[in-house]
């Protein structure tokens, strides 16, 4: 590629360092002719583009296909070939959630969508049905007994629908009215006392009903804090939304965020694990990134081929993939053999199981405690 024109002062632009030759010494600028072309500047871009993706593709491929060479490499200081370790988590990372949430959600309209169709379809069903019943009873008056088990059979017909579609069946000709039927369901379907004792929204009317019950308690028969805050939570929330899909998005919302988490709880275990005084917390820090890079390429691929293909089985296969690899990889990085690096992989995945858990109960607290 063409460069620029050198300038005649041989003071840099950026530091006022004296330039020797084309570069600055101190502060690393081109002592160039500051106006360019426009040539010059696609040139340039796109010299820039092909430069990041050489090492972007060259960093992809040790990490996909040969397992530890990436952190041996980073540890081993030739690091100028490859895309930094936490730049490459951050952008692997940022695809691998935004790629998920997005087929996730297409997903879930979907099934939302299949859903209303047919409880519309149901609905509409049900006043034809009950209709033809209602008119069928009219044309049997003369016949008492079969009048009125046409009467009870479309009676039982607007209670099951009612129960299956959470509202009042429509009313059949010459049938009864709405009003009885639907008190008739919801004597039916009123809850025992043992379903009140475990919601607390049925239990007591408002925040209000439920401290009053508690200060009527002896003090050692009262519930503890912790219950007491759930508790008002769960009388305050509202459930005319989709209490489990809430619960469900903010999961989703706050997993990257776990998962940042639970990264240097990795890089921990590998310290407890390996020796304490040849490697560093930091080469455990790395290679938990390349792990965890590699392990969101392979799974966003498995997620990806299952919505393609329909075949559920890709995110299992991938999850013994990933295991395959750090086991490889722990091999490769840590020299050691198979054996010992098998037996330490299933410490390592014991112990980081115990910090998912530990880390995912702590954000459902959060959530259920700030956010709902």
């Amino acid at each position: 590629m063409k460069t620029q024109p050198l300038r005649e002062d041989k003071h840099c632009l950026n530091c006022g360092t004296e330039v020797p030759e084309r570069y600055c010494t101190h502060c690393g600028q081109e002592n160039a002719v500051p106006h360019e072309s426009f040539g010059h500047l696609v040139k340039h871009f796109v010299g820039d583009v092909l430069h990041y993706d050489s090492q972007f593709l060259k960093t992809i491929s040790h990490l996909l296909f040969r397992p530890g060479r990436l952190t041996k490499e980073y540890m081993a200081g030739r690091r100028v070939a490859f895309v930094n370790p936490i730049k490459l988590y951050i952008f692997i990372s940022f695809v691998f959630f935004l790629t998920w949430a997005m087929l996730s959600h297409d997903s879930h309209e979907k099934r939302e969508k299949h859903s209303a169709q047919k409880e519309a379809a149901a609905k509409d069903q049900l006043p034809s049905i009950t209709g033809i019943l209602g008119a069928v009873k009219d044309s049997l008056k003369n016949n008492k007994d079969l009048a009125r088990a046409v009467d009870s059979l479309a009676h039982r017909y607007r209670y099951d629908s009612a129960n299956r579609h959470d509202a009042a069946a429509p009313v059949a000709a010459g049938s009864h009215d709405t009003a009885t039927a639907k008190d008739s369901s919801e004597d039916q379907l009123e809850p025992g006392l043992a379903e009140n004792e475990l919601d607390p929204r049925k239990k007591y009317a408002d925040v209000e009903a439920y401290d009053s019950a508690q200060a009527a308690l002896p003090k050692d028969q009262r519930d503890g804090w912790f219950k007491r805050v759930a508790i008002r939570k769960l009388i305050n929330m509202d459930f005319s939304d989709n209490f489990q899909e809430g619960l469900s998005e903010a999961l989703k919302h706050h997993f990257p965020k776990m998962m940042f988490v639970l990264l240097p709880l990795f890089a921990l275990w590998l310290k407890l694990i390996y020796n304490w005084k040849r490697w560093y917390y930091t080469d455990h820090a790395i290679f938990a990134l390349h792990v965890h890079c590699f392990a969101y390429t392979v799974l966003l691929l498995a997620y990806i081929l299952e919505k393609i293909t329909g075949w559920e089985n890709f995110i299992g296969w991938s999850t013994l993939l990933i295991f395959t690899y750090l086991v490889l990889a722990l091999r490769n990085t840590y020299q050691q053999s198979f054996r010992r690096s098998f037996a330490k992989s299933l410490l390592l995945v014991f112990g980081y199981s115990i910090s998912f858990a530990f880390v995912g109960a702590f954000f459902v607290l959060i959530i259920f405690a700030v956010i709902l």
